[in-house]
C-alpha cells in the first residue's frame, strides 16, 4: 500500500479514536449507565442467586458457591463481593466479565454496554472494529479519487454528524489562531484600534479536559496522565525507593535538613515518605552509576486515584552548590548511557511532569473540605497540613487546567480556594496567583482568595516558620493573613480591553494584572505610549518599565530618557537623580540586558519575546549558546501553547569530572 495512504489512515484513525474515547463515549455514558441494572446483568450473565435481595454467586473467584457473596446495587450502580473483595462500577463489572484488557478496557466496556444493554447500535462492536471500518471507508474513497491529500478524507466519519461538525469547527478556529500569530515587532507596530475586543469568557471545564486528552492521544497515542501512570508502574527508580527506602534514606540527614530549612519535624517528614538520598547509598540503586540524586531530598508525588508514587520532586540540599538545579522532577532512570562531546558517559533521567497531579490530594480526596489551601512549594503544603490546614501543591507557581479539574472533581466549585503562592521580591508568585485566580474564575469557581505573607517575616510559610520557630504563633499569623486576604474578583471586560489595546500588554499580561491596580496600570500604559514607539523598545526595557506603573506621566518621560538616548542630558536634573536612585537597579538591568540581547545568535526577537515570559536572561543566553534553532523553536512553541514542559529536555547536559570522592556530579548548562 502507498506509504502516503498509510500515513493518512494512521492519522485519521489516531484522531478519530481519540475523539471516540474522550468525547463520544463520555457524552453517551449517562445513557449507558441508566440502562445497566441488576436485573439485566443477572439475565445477560446468568448469575445465580437471589435477585430480590440483589445477591448472587460471585463469578470472579474460583469455587464460589455462596448465593449471597456478590451484591449488585442499582442505587450506586456498583458491585462488591464480600468473599474475594472484588468491587467496582457496573461498567467495570462488564469489563471484567468480558475480559477486556489494555488501556482502552473501560471504553471497550462502554461500547459493549451501548450495543448490548442500551440498544444504541453504534455500528461498531469494539475499537478495533471501529478502526477497521474507518480504514475500509478510506480505502473505498481512495479507489474512487486516488487522492493522497489528508483533507480529501476529513469528512469520513463513523460517529454522529454533530461530532464531525464540532471537530471541524474546532480545527478551523485553531487554524485561524495560528494565522493570527505575528512576530513581536509586528504586534508592537500595529495600530491599537486593530486589536479585537477582549472578553473574559466562561469556559466548560469538562469539554476543555476532554479536548486536552483527545489532543494528547492525537499527538502521542496516549494521554499525559495515562503515560505518567504507565511510566510510574514500570519505573525501576520508583521501585528502588518504595522497596528499599530503609537502605536509601539517610534519616538523620533528612531530620537535620527539614528542621533547619523548613522547621518540619522528622515524624512529619517520614509520614509523607520523604527521603534524603546520600551518595553513600549509591550501591543500592538499580543503576549504581546514576549520580543525579546525590544530596537531595525526594518529595514523592502520589496518584490521586491509586495512591502509587508517580514521581519525585528532588530538592538540592547543598544550598551553596553552583550551577545545579535546585529542583529536579524525576520519574525513572534512562536505560541508555549518554556520551558527551568529551567522550565521558553518564546516565540521564526520565522527567516527571507535575501538571497532572497535586501533592497531598490522595490524602485529602475523601475528606469533606470547606477551604482548600494551594501552595507553590510542596514543603509549604506539608507545613500547613501539619498545622491542621487542608493543603495541596502543584509543585510549581502555576495551576494547569488538569489541576483545576482535579479540584473540581474532588471538592467541587463551591470550595473556598486559598491561593498561597510565594510573596517573593520579584512578585512572580503573586502574579502567578492572579493568573491562576482568573483561570479558576473562568471555570466557574467564585470563592477564591489570594493569601500572602508579610515580606519581613518570609516569602512563604516555611520561611516564616523557620524565623518564628513557634507553630502556635505561626497559626495566629496565618489567621491574620487569611482575614486580610484579597477576595478575587476579575477586572471588567472594559478595563481589560482598554489595557490590551494600549499594545503594551499581551493577553497573558492582562490576566496576570491585579484587578485592584488595573486603573492605575491603564493610566500608566496610556501615558507611556505617548512617549515611545513600542517597536523601538526591546522586551526587557518594556518589562522593566511595566514594573513602574506607579509613576506619573512626568516621571515616565524622565525615566524613558534615562533608559534610552538622553541619559547624559538629564542625569544632572534633580528629579532625574531621584528617579535614578529609586530605580537604579531597573535602569542598570535594562541597559545590561539590552547589551546581552544584541549578542544572541540563534534566538530571534519574536522568540525572545516569548522566552522572557518564562526564563531569566542568563538561562536564555545559555539556550542561545547550547540549543539548536530547532530546539529553540520547540521551546518557544511550548510556551505559546502554554504546555507544561521541562526545559531540561532541550538542554545538552554537561559533566563535571572533578567532583569529590571520585564520583561524577552532573551539572547542566542552564538554570531554571
Amino acid at each position: 500500500m502507498n506509504s502516503s495512504l498509510n500515513n493518512i489512515i494512521a492519522k485519521k484513525i489516531t484522531h478519530d479514536v481519540g475523539i471516540l474515547i474522550f468525547q463520544f463515549l463520555n457524552d453517551i455514558e449517562p445513557i449507558i449507565q441508566q440502562s445497566l441494572t441488576a436485573a439485566k446483568l443477572k439475565d445477560f450473565y446468568r448469575l445465580k442467586g437471589k435477585y430480590n435481595k440483589g445477591r448472587f454467586v460471585c463469578p470472579f473467584h474460583p469455587g464460589a458457591d455462596n448465593p449471597t457473596s456478590l451484591s449488585l446495587n442499582d442505587n450506586k450502580r456498583n458491585f462488591h463481593c464480600n468473599a474475594c473483595g472484588k468491587s467496582g462500577t457496573y461498567l467495570e463489572f462488564i469489563m471484567y466479565m468480558q475480559n477486556f484488557s489494555g488501556r482502552n478496557n473501560l471504553n471497550e466496556a462502554k461500547i459493549f454496554a451501548a450495543n448490548n444493554f442500551a440498544g444504541l447500535n453504534l455500528g461498531f462492536n469494539s475499537i478495533a472494529d471501529f478502526e477497521q471500518k474507518l480504514k475500509d471507508k478510506i480505502l473505498e474513497r481512495y479507489r474512487k479519487t486516488n487522492s493522497l491529500r489528508y483533507t480529501g478524507y476529513y469528512n469520513i466519519w463513523l460517529l454522529p454528524e454533530i461530532y464531525f461538525s464540532n471537530t471541524a469547527e474546532s480545527d478551523r478556529q485553531i487554524q485561524r489562531k495560528e494565522k493570527q500569530i505575528k512576530p513581536f515587532s509586528e504586534v508592537c507596530s500595529s495600530n491599537s484600534t486593530s486589536k479585537p475586543d477582549f472578553i473574559l469568557e466562561a469556559l466548560d471545564l469538562e469539554k476543555t479536559i476532554r479536548h486536552l486528552k483527545a489532543q494528547n492521544i492525537i499527538d502521542n497515542g496516549i494521554t499525559d496522565y495515562d503515560k505518567a501512570i504507565q511510566d510510574a508502574k514500570n519505573s525501576k527508580l520508583i521501585n528502588d525507593f518504595t522497596q528499599n527506602a530503609d537502605k536509601l534514606n539517610s534519616v538523620d540527614k533528612l531530620s537535620d535538613f527539614m528542621s533547619k530549612k523548613y522547621n518540619i519535624d522528622i515524624d512529619t517528614a517520614m509520614k509523607y515518605g520523604l527521603i534524603y538520598f546520600d551518595k553513600d547509598s549509591q550501591r543500592h540503586l538499580y543503576y549504581s552509576d546514576f549520580f543525579m540524586l546525590n544530596n537531595r531530598v525526594l518529595f514523592p508525588v502520589r496518584d490521586h486515584e491509586t495512591g502509587i508514587v508517580v514521581g519525585y520532586q528532588c530538592r538540592q540540599t547543598d544550598l551553596n552548590a553552583s550551577k545545579q538545579y535546585k529542583y529536579l522532577n524525576i520519574t525513572d532512570y534512562q536505560d541508555n548511557l549518554i556520551t558527551n562531546e568529551n567522550g565521558t558517559t553518564y546516565r540521564d533521567f526520565v522527567p516527571f511532569k507535575p501538571g497532572n497531579f497535586l501533592f497531598n490530594l490522595y490524602e485529602l480526596k475523601n475528606k469533606c473540605i470547606n477551604t482548600l489551601w494551594i501552595t507553590e512549594g510542596i514543603a509549604d503544603a506539608i507545613k500547613l497540613s501539619s498545622m491542621g490546614y487542608d493543603a495541596v501543591s502543584p509543585g510549581q507557581a502555576n495551576l494547569t487546567d488538569f489541576h483545576i479539574y482535579l479540584i473540581d472533581k474532588y471538592f467541587g466549585r463551591d470550595v473556598a480556594v486559598n491561593l498561597f503562592f510565594d510573596n517573593d521580591k520579584h512578585k512572580v508568585g503573586q502574579s502567578k496567583s492572579i493568573a491562576a485566580a482568573y483561570r479558576l474564575w473562568q471555570f466557574g469557581f467564585r470563592n477564591i482568595r489570594i493569601i500572602s505573607t508579610f515580606k519581613e517575616l518570609g516569602k512563604d510559610i516555611t520561611d516564616c516558620s523557620v524565623k518564628l520557630h513557634d507553630d502556635e504563633t505561626l497559626k495566629l499569623f496565618v489567621s491574620l493573613w487569611e482575614k486580610h486576604a484579597y477576595s478575587f474578583a476579575p477586572a471588567s471586560n472594559e478595563d481589560l480591553n482598554t489595557l490590551l489595546k494600549t499594545g503594551l500588554y499581551t493577553e497573558s499580561d492582562i490576566l496576570s494584572t491585579d484587578p485592584r491596580n488595573i486603573k492605575q496600570v491603564i493610566s500608566f500604559a496610556e501615558a507611556l505610549v505617548k512617549y515611545i514607539d513600542l517597536k523601538d523598545m526591546n522586551y526587557k526595557q518594556l518589562a522593566a518599565l511595566k514594573k513602574l506603573y506607579c509613576l506619573n506621566e512626568e516621571e515616565i518621560e524622565t525615566l524613558l530618557n534615562l533608559c534610552t538616548k538622553n541619559f547624559k542630558e538629564v542625569q544632572n536634573a534633580n528629579k532625574a537623580e531621584n528617579i535614578v536612585k529609586e530605580n537604579r537597579h531597573i535602569i542598570s538591568d535594562a541597559g545590561q540586558e539590552e547589551k546581552t540581547e544584541e549578542k544572541f545568535i540563534n534566538i530571534s526577537k519574536a522568540q525572545l519575546f516569548h522566552l522572557k515570559k518564562k526564563f531569566d536572561l542568563d538561562l536564555i543566553q545559555k539556550i542561545d549558546n547550547e540549543c539548536s534553532r530547532k530546539q529553540i523553536a520547540a521551546i518557544v512553541g511550548n510556551i505559546i501553547k502554554n504546555k507544561d514542559f521541562n526545559v531540561l529536555d532541550y538542554m545538552p547536559k554537561k559533566i563535571n569530572p572533578h567532583s569529590s570522592n571520585g564520583t561524577h556530579t552532573y551539572k547542566y548548562g542552564c538554570t531554571g
